[in-house]
């Protein structure tokens, strides 16, 4: 019987937030996660015993797991929640939470309806973030509240690379990385590859810099084989971004599976072609899938507007369409797997449950993971002459430079590259360097957007930058690292 082969990836990633000035994390997103994705999402899956899935790990989040999981992570809210009486500041951050949760995860806390104390409201604050498999194994706590629940809540996020890697031992998952600090390589690499796809993109005065691009790949593999005992094959480049270059460095760390959008597909085939896009494609010794945008945003933007039933129809009627259309596909599903679902009604957990309920009984699809994608020898594969430099957005780089102010970022981040690799490269000052390369600082600049606590995301960037020249020994670091601009 012929199937029709899903590769379920998901993407499991939040920035750094430890500030290098203090060493507190100046956003609790981190932890919160825990509590509600990073363990629930494999253990809902694995509810139905024949399906497969794939989670990509961030090595900077696995740290910030362990961190958290040993009590050595310290945040704002850790402190609300075990301070007796709090501070005009702790309550004007709590009020920030609170004006940015999602609607479906208040309405799971009717006590955030209310008038009430500071207080009060932070602890229905944190129980709103608690999911399902959070509150089935340690309901106990969860019912009682106070001390007791947040001491299971540290316990439990303990747990969760252990989790991972017993999965990925059983077979049950794959597992891929991203490059240690989620950083955009292809910029880093060549900053321009960036018009490849864009050509009237204005580029940042930034000089390449192959050379962190490279500790970053290395490091990551290296932090997973003492994680998990093995270093995975498969790779999701931070924000999808792919070049030529990013893939051979890749592959010469020992990368065989990599995915990006289906965008940069119809790039390097010079057409659009529906029917091509499932299968594998290969790249000298890399094998990369391109995952299909329409089902990875409905999941990642539109069925949480919609009811259980009617998203789940679609989502397999969409399936069953391919299944009819390509001899044996290979479709891929792929997309962040965390922040999504606090705009879903509970968490997305009905939605979830009804589509791995209907996968499971759909006798012509197949769930595999990375490894099964490398080995079975039925997959329908092509040769991809080349590919060209872009991400999961829009197929560009715009999201991260091309504005003045995302560009500006690039330059302190070169300038600073500069005078690092003058130096040597030295340790502590490498390091520092490595976090501001993170591609979610350069994100929100030059967007508009103004959000409650997104003034963090500037801090982090521009301290980072300031410890790198202070270990150089430059006491007086460019005053740009001073303030916003």
């Amino acid at each position: 019987m012929e199937k029709l082969y899903l590769v379920f990836w998901w993407h499991m990633h939040q920035p750094f937030y430890e500030d290098p000035e203090t060493g507190v994390y100046l956003l609790p997103w981190t932890f919160l996660h825990a509590l509600k994705d990073y363990y629930e999402m494999p253990w809902h899956f694995f509810r139905f015993p024949t399906l497969k899935a794939n989670f990509n790990l961030v090595p900077v989040l696995l740290d910030q797991l362990e961190a958290y999981g040993a009590g050595e992570a310290r945040d704002p809210l850790l402190e609300i929640l075990e301070k007796p009486r709090l501070s005009g500041a702790e309550k004007g951050f709590l009020s920030a939470l609170l004006d940015l949760l999602p609607e479906p995860l208040r309405r799971r806390e009717p006590a955030l309806f209310e008038e009430r104390a500071p207080e009060e409201q932070r602890e229905a604050y944190l129980r709103a973030w608690c999911g399902e498999a959070f509150r089935e194994r340690y309901s106990q706590a969860f019912a009682e509240g106070g001390p007791a629940l947040l001491e299971a809540a540290r316990r439990f996020v303990a747990e969760i690379p252990s989790y991972y890697r017993r999965l990925w031992e059983e077979g049950r998952l794959g597992v891929s990385l991203t490059p240690y600090y989620h950083p955009l390589l292809p910029v880093l690499l060549d900053p321009s590859s960036a018009r490849e796809n864009d050509p009237e993109i204005t580029l940042p005065a930034l000089e390449p810099l192959p050379e962190t691009a490279e500790i970053q790949v290395l490091r990551a593999f290296s932090r997973f084989e003492k994680i998990f005992g093995r270093a995975p094959q498969g790779v999701w480049p931070a924000e999808g971004a792919v070049s030529q270059a990013t893939v051979e460095l890749l592959s010469r760390a020992g990368a065989r599976i990599l995915a990006t959008d289906e965008s940069l597909l119809w790039a390097a085939l010079g057409e659009k072609d529906p029917l091509r896009l499932y299968r594998r494609f290969r790249l000298g010794e890399v094998v990369i899938l391109f995952r299909d945008q329409f089902l990875s945003d409905r999941i990642g933007f539109v069925y949480q507007h919609w009811a259980p039933e009617a998203a789940v129809e679609e989502f397999l009627g969409r399936l069953r369409e391919i299944y009819e259309t390509v001899k044996n596909p290979v479709v891929t599903v792929l997309l962040d797997g965390e922040n999504c679902w606090e705009y879903y009604p509970e968490n997305g957990f009905p939605f979830r449950e009804l589509l791995y309920q209907r996968l499971s009984e759909s006798s012509w699809i197949e769930t595999l993971t990375l490894e099964e994608v490398l080995s079975r020898e039925d997959l329908p594969e092509e040769e991809l002459p080349r590919l060209k430099a872009g991400s999961w957005v829009f197929g560009n780089f715009r999201k991260w430079l091309g504005h003045p102010a995302k560009n500006r970022a690039w330059e302190l981040l070169g300038q600073a590259g500069v005078l690092l690799r003058r130096e040597g490269f030295p340790q502590r000052a490498l390091e520092y360097f490595l976090r501001a390369e993170g591609s979610d600082w350069f994100w929100w600049y030059g967007e508009g957007v103004n959000l409650p606590l997104l003034d963090r995301f500037d801090y982090l960037f521009r301290a980072n930058l300031r410890m790198v020249y202070r270990e150089l020994g430059k006491e007086s670091p460019p005053s740009s690292l001073e303030h916003s601009w």
